[in-house]
This record gives structure tokens, sequence and C-alpha cells, in this order.
């Protein structure tokens, strides 16, 4: 027989389980205690006095066997010893013996001993199988019927009972039948609960695997905002903290949980974008209530923005395609005349000291919008990123000298940091070093008060803990005003006079394109820090 599997018919047991083994335990009790009391009851006098009345030495026996006998039968049962189809089989043809002896003695099925029998086949029938359990009715029923002829034949009494035997014959067999409906009930409704538990199981696996899967970070907080669970993506997006379940959000990620505060006093607003200037995340997230809002937790979606800046980055491609096109036609060609102009015009010999300063004013001004249609044109005809794993301090050594020649910065101006030595990173080498010489000439022109005293570094690695390699421009000038850090990427934002401010809007673009993270990060000893963030799978290490 396999596991699990009940067999209707034949002298077997179904298949045992927690409740059933409980079930056999309290009936082997429920035994054992009768035998006790109906000893005590009949030694001490408490009881009927028909009982044990046309035979007290067969009765007295017949208890003392019978408390023995259900004894063992508990012990056995609390020690698993035996199978249960041999000790409900043997307690059932006990209880037959001894009771139609109790009934024999006590003057036949008037005294009203049958009924303990019927209670000992409804606790057996709970065990049994359906044809089991009636053939222990039809046994029971037998053996009053051969305890009543007995008893007429060895003159105990005087005149059959087989009316009362067969009301108790029928009680048996109608116990029998309505313990096992009760017991059959009951097992499918167990069935059926486990086989639900085990599809609630596994739904709720394949749920939390779809959720770990998802590139959407999710949150579920408490009434309390405190964290219940998260998936491996919001994780990444909350920074990655050691321990997050149970803790508030406000100690895990503050700037979401200011917007969760903004959004539960304006809770119309689904979607909402946060960046963190320490991590460099530009975020979308979206809350959702569940339940009662006055005692139920939160619902939050976190998506990477950048995947949205990704799709808005076609449009702004095909747009500005378009832009050039114009640009080149409309403003380049008479640019270039107005330079033309303006160079005849310096060589005349006639010009005096204003006219001459007025030329240098075009000189300049002209400069300066060729130097805007010359980033605009860059944007336009940027090609696909070529990675490759690059080993960094080797690259890194060559761009710094070549940067520091070029700028007309002193050796010791430029220094180069990686770690571990032997890092490798993943990315466009034309591309990401055009990135490093605009963030490098910024610190320069941004930084001319510092003179020879500007030290700028470029430093790189990867994090052994989270395994994310990293680029990184740093000076030690003066800090970047908080009030526009989060205008810095942004297109013609510039805080000098004479800037075009595409420089940094044109860093961030080769950067997406490269799917590398770019931040700005203050230094808390004074000074400024850009850091270029490449994920887990784009870093590597020299062999």
């Amino acid at each position: 027989m396999k596991k699990g599997r009940a067999i209707a018919d034949g002298l077997v047991i179904l298949p045992e389980n927690g409740s059933q083994k409980r079930q056999m335990r309290l009936y082997f009790f429920y035994r054992f205690v009768l035998s006790l009391g109906l000893l005590i009851s009949f030694f001490t006098g408490l009881g009927p006095g028909y009982m044990g009345g046309d035979n007290p030495e067969l009765h007295s026996l017949a208890l003392v066997v019978y408390l023995i006998l259900t004894l063992t039968s508990l012990l056995l049962s609390l020690l698993n010893i035996g199978s249960a189809r041999v000790e409900y089989l043997f307690a059932l043809t006990v209880d037959s013996l001894v009771i139609a002896t109790l009934i024999h003695t006590s003057g036949g099925p008037g005294s009203g001993l049958g009924i303990l029998l019927g209670i000992s086949i409804a606790f057996a029938g709970q065990g049994l199988s359906g044809s089991t359990a009636m053939l222990a009715a039809a046994i029971a029923t037998l053996v009053l019927f051969v305890e009543d002829r007995i008893a007429v034949d060895t003159g105990v009494r005087t005149q059959t009972a087989y009316f009362s035997v067969a009301l108790l014959g029928l009680s048996y067999f109608a116990l029998a039948f309505l313990s096992l409906e009760l017991a059959n009930r009951a097992r499918t409704s167990e069935k059926l609960v486990k086989q639900q538990g085990r599809d609630i199981t596994s739904l709720t696996e394949l749920n939390e695997q779809v959720i770990q899967q998802m590139h959407t970070g999710v949150v579920i907080l408490d009434s309390r905002q405190r964290i219940k669970m998260l998936n491996d993506a919001a994780w990444g997006f909350l920074g990655r903290p050691v321990s997050a379940i149970g803790h508030p959000l406000r100690e895990i990620h503050p700037h979401l949980a200011n917007a969760l505060d903004t959004w539960l006093l304006q809770p119309t607003v689904q979607q909402r974008h946060i960046h963190t200037q320490a991590e460099g995340n530009d975020l979308l997230v979206t809350f959702q209530q569940l339940g009662d809002p006055d005692h139920s937790g939160l619902l939050i979606f976190i998506d990477d923005a950048s995947l949205a800046a990704a799709q808005a980055q076609q449009l702004k491609l095909a747009s500005l395609g378009r832009l050039v096109a114009s640009i080149a036609h409309e403003i380049r060609n008479p640019l270039g005349a107005i330079g033309h102009a303006n160079q005849l015009l310096r060589e005349s010999p006639d010009l005096q000291g204003t006219d001459r300063r007025m030329i240098e004013i075009i000189d300049r001004n002209t400069a300066r919008l060729n130097e805007v249609i010359e980033n605009i044109l860059s944007l336009s005809r940027q090609r696909e990123p070529d990675p490759r794993l690059v080993p960094l301090k080797p690259w890194l050594k060559q761009v710094s000298a070549e940067m520091t020649e070029n700028l007309g910065l002193a050796p010791e101006q430029m220094q180069v940091r990686v770690t571990p030595q032997d890092a490798q990173l993943r990315f466009d080498p034309q591309q990401i070093r055009q990135v490093l010489e605009i963030l490098v000439e910024n610190a320069v022109k941004h930084q001319e008060a510092h003179g020879d005293r500007l030290v700028i570094t470029l430093a790189g690695g990867i994090d052994e803990m989270t395994g994310e390699g990293h680029l990184q421009v740093m000076d030690n000038g003066t800090r970047i005003a908080p009030d526009v850090v989060d205008k810095i990427f942004d297109p013609f934002f510039t805080t000098r006079n004479n800037g075009t401010g595409l420089g940094l809007y044109l860093a961030k673009e080769l950067c997406d394109a490269n799917n590398i993270r770019i931040s700005y990060l203050p230094i808390s000893t004074g000074g400024n820090s850009f850091r270029l963030r490449f994920k887990p799978d784009m870093t590597g290490r020299m062999k």
C-alpha cells in the first residue's frame, strides 16, 4: 500500500497521521479510565447492586484482567510499540469479551453495560476502514447473542433477551456507520486542508520567487512604518543595509521616508521622484495603502529612474538630430561668416582702441557660441559604446599623465589611487576617458583660485563587500553650493559667466550610455568628488 493512500475494504487500518495517533491514544486512555472506574466502583460498593450480582468472582476477575490489558495497551501506544492495526483489533476483541462477561455477571442486556461496547465501536470506527468497523459491530453483536444463549443454557437467566440484544446490535451498526461517515468527512477535510496548505505554500514560494526576481523594488511596511519585507531590488535601492527587516524606514532610507510623509499628506500624487545625493540614485517611487488606512500597512514600489531616462534618451536623440541639422544650417554658417568678417576687421590698420576691444568681445562670444555648437554636435554624434575589460591602474596612469600635460598642471597635482591593484572594469575606454576629461577640466576651471595648491585625484577599484566597481574624480577645492547640486547635470546650467553648461550634461549622457551611474559627493574634509558606479557584472580582476 502506497503512503497516503486509503483502502476502503479489507482488514486494514487507514494511513496513520498525527491526529489519528492522538485519537487512538485517547481511545486507549478512555478504556483504562473505564476499567479503573468499574473496578473501584465494584470493590468499594459505590456501583449499582446488580453489578456482578450473578457471579461476583468472575466479575472481579474480568475487571482485574481488563485493567491490566487496558494499561498495557495504553503504554504500548504511548511508546509506539506495535502496529495500529493490531492494537485496534486487539482492543476491540478484549472489549467485546470483557464487556460481554460483565453483562453476563450483571443480569444481562438490561444492565445497560452494552452501551460501553458501543462507545468502543464508535472510537474504533475513527481509525478502521469501513468493512473492518462493520465486522467489529457484527462481532460485538454476535458475542452478546452467544452470551445470552449461554446465560439461558446455564440457568443464569430464565428466558432469552433476543430483542434487547438485537436493539444493541442495531445501535452498534448505526454507531459504526456514523463514526465511519464522520471519520471519512474529517479525513477528507483534513486532506483538503493539507492540499490547500501545500498549494498556498507553493503559491507563496512562487510569489516570493517572482517578487525577488523583479527589477522593481518592493517594500512592505507595517502600520508603524517598519519594514516587514523587501526584495533584492529594493535592498539594492535602499543602499544594501546590513539589517532592514523590523527597522523603521526612516533609519534605513530617510529620503524615502520623507517622500512617504509627503505622500501621506497628499495621497493623490501616486508617483514621486527621489534623488539621493549620498548614493546618486534617481528613483521613481509609488505608494499604495494596504487595507484600512488607520491600521494597515503600506506597499512601496521602487523603480530605477535611469530606465525611464533611457527611453526618454531615445526621444531626445531623435529630437536632437533635427535640432543639430537646424543649428548647422541656421547658426553655424552665419557664425562662421561673423568670425571671418571679424578677422578681416582685426587686420585693418585704422582701428582705434575702442574698436579693437569690440573685436575682442566678438571673438570671445563667437568662440563661446562655437563651443556650444560643438558640444551639441558631439551629443548627436555619439556612437554605440564598445565596452571591454580595462586594467584600471595602467589606464588611469596614462590618462592622468596626458591630462597633466594638456592642462599645464604640475605632476604632484594629479594623483592616481586604485584598490585593489589588479582591478578591472568593463566600459568603453574612449567615452569614459572623455567623461574624466570633462570632470578634471571642470575642476581646474572652477578652482582657479587655488592655483598650484589644487590637487586632483583619480581613484578607482572594486568594493570587496558589494562587488561594485567605481571611478572617482576628487579635488581639494571649494565645494559646490548645496542649493545647486541637484542642477549640475542639467543642460545649459553653469555657475561661470563664460561656461556653456553642457560639460556635466554630456558626461552624464556618456555614463548613461555605458550603463554607469554618475553622482556628486561632497568630501567631508573639504572638496568635491564625482563618483562613477559600475555594477558587479562590470568588474573583474587581472589573472
